[in-house]
């Protein structure tokens, strides 16, 4: 997230990085596909600083290109149940409490057929999950981000964890997919309010950071401050310019979102 202020892509560098800063935790997304030295390298990093991980995705980019989460046939679910073996594996190590599951979508077959069958791969994998102490969550990805993935709408993301209903299958919520695709963020952040177990930042349009499109992050933060959120608030963005001096904005704009909350707290009689 901030390679040119740290000057390096070392994981450890990043943590060490993000606890000066004051962040409450470290998204390390792609740690199924690093190396296991790396993976507990960041967990021993992470408990050092007493910061918490983030979310990790089950799988790498293959896994995620190919429709197995929308299929219903025995061999699917046996790839399913190695990856996730793997996945938890890795947020043991990290210490992890929330796999993300994305899946491409199969173009021969009907959308509403594949969303039934992960629907059912998700009640098969909640109680592997709940074994493993972790949360699967599910995403509703942009078009213009992951085109041809079996969740583009919030909506349909948030039907599939109803229909599963089980605590280990949660809703994260992206603040740049839903305003691409479905707008309307504060309506949709109430609506699907009981099985968010995330949110995610970005602006739009574009992924980029807050503060650089058309979001209004002040009123998204004091939204999940009226409801009392206490989980994590991942940022997950490019930059519009590439390098440290927009890096270091960035940063700035955080710290005046966050100091508008805590105006917001001491003039409701509330200490941080």
């Amino acid at each position: 997230m901030y390679r040119h202020i740290v000057g390096s892509l070392d994981p450890v560098a990043h943590i060490e990085f993000a606890a000066s800063l004051g962040f409450s935790g470290v998204q390390y997304a792609m740690a199924a596909v690093r190396p296991v030295a790396e993976q507990e390298a960041v967990g021993r990093a992470l408990a050092r600083h007493g910061l918490e991980a983030g979310c990790m995705v089950y799988a790498g980019r293959d896994k995620l290109a190919a429709p197995l989460w929308g299929r219903s046939d025995a061999d699917a679910r046996a790839v399913l149940a190695r990856v996730l073996a793997g996945a938890f594996a890795t947020a043991s190590r990290v210490n992890s409490r929330y796999v993300a599951v994305l899946s491409a979508a199969d173009p021969q077959l009907p959308l509403t057929h594949q969303r039934t069958a992960m629907t059912e791969n998700l009640r098969w994998a909640a109680d592997l999950a709940d074994r493993a102490g972790v949360i699967l969550c599910i995403e509703s990805i942009s078009r213009r981000s992951l085109p041809n993935m079996l969740i583009h709408h919030v909506g349909d993301a948030y039907a599939i964890v109803s229909g599963v209903d089980h605590p280990s299958v949660r809703l994260i919520f992206d603040t740049a997919h839903v305003q691409s695709m479905d707008g309307d963020l504060l309506g949709h952040l109430e609506a699907c309010w009981e099985a968010i177990a995330l949110v995610q930042i970005a602006d739009n349009p574009g992924r980029l950071e807050p503060g650089s499109g058309e979001l209004n992050f002040a009123n998204i933060l004091r939204f999940l401050h009226r409801r009392q959120y206490r989980g994590l608030v991942e940022l997950e963005h490019d930059w519009s310019v590439p390098g440290r001096d927009t890096e270091q904005r960035g940063i700035e704009f955080l710290r005046q979102l966050d100091a508008g909350i805590a105006h917001q707290e001491v003039g409701n009689g509330i200490e941080r």
